[in-house]
């Protein structure tokens, strides 16, 4: 197994820690904050939340494009391993 490359490092380690700091750490912070969910006259629940919703999808794309980008230029530059098939 050979040994990764600044860029890949940047690319899998980032992307996979954006993805999980959108999901897993802003959703725990959703929650140990206590965001209310009050619920108006009409009987709709009112989603107050402590992080915008577009900073949390932001914060996962920009994981998702990171590894996208590992995974487009890991094709473009390295031979497939197995040329047999």
């Amino acid at each position: 197994m050979s040994q990764l490359t600044t860029m890949e490092r940047v690319g899998l380690y980032g992307g996979g820690a954006l993805i999980l700091i959108g999901t897993v750490g802003m959703g725990l912070l959703e929650i140990v904050a206590g965001a209310p969910h009050p619920v108006s006259g009409e009987g709709q629940v009112v989603h107050e939340t402590l992080i915008s919703i577009s900073v949390r999808s932001y914060t996962i794309l920009l994981g998702l494009l990171l590894l996208a980008a590992y995974g487009v230029s890991n094709l473009a530059t390295k031979p497939p391993e197995d040329t047999s098939i």
